[in-house]
């Protein structure tokens, strides 16, 4: 069984262990740290062996919890590092003299905004407005909101180099 996969079931014990792992390009690290460290704790030759081990008893499930927060340094080092490169990549972006990189997530946005406004503006002329998935539209809402938030501190920072601070 994958790293992730164990790392998601010992999170019963550890719920800090989800929050670590979703949302991260470091998941498998996270997951392989948070597998082995229960692997050590319980003595288990496997991931699978550890969570049931854990499962067993109550007493590994207290050491697995101090564990792991021995490791919650590492854990955030790794969750600090994801943070670093996905604001780098939104830097260069806002940076970029070249219109594609630097409107596409405003285009996104104001394309949201459009389709949200048509959902209520529609039924006022006796149009059916047509709606998108639940996945997707809390899919862009997300993107945009990370967006919006990471643009609001460039605009509130006048040390950070850009052409299109507007």
């Amino acid at each position: 069984m994958d790293p992730i996969t164990i790392a998601m079931g010992l999170s019963q014990f550890v719920p800090q262990i989800a929050r670590w792992i979703t949302g991260s390009d470091k998941a498998e690290q996270v997951a392989q740290k948070a597998v082995d460290i229960a692997m050590s704790v319980t003595g288990a030759a496997t991931g699978d062996g550890a969570a049931k081990a854990l499962q067993a008893d109550p007493a590994l499930v207290l050491q697995y919890r101090k564990a792991v927060l021995e490791q919650e340094v590492a854990f955030q080092a790794l969750a600090v590092q994801n943070a670093g490169e996905i604001n780098a990549t939104m830097r260069a972006e806002a940076a970029s003299e070249h219109w594609p990189t630097y409107s596409w997530r405003p285009f996104i946005g104001f394309m949201f905004g459009a389709y949200i406004g048509s959902m209520w503006l529609l039924p006022l002329f006796g149009k059916t407005p047509t709606p998108i998935s639940t996945d997707l539209t809390l899919a862009v809402g997300a993107i945009l909101g990370v967006a919006s938030w990471y643009r609001g501190k460039m605009q509130a920072d006048p040390n950070i180099p850009t052409i299109n601070r507007g």
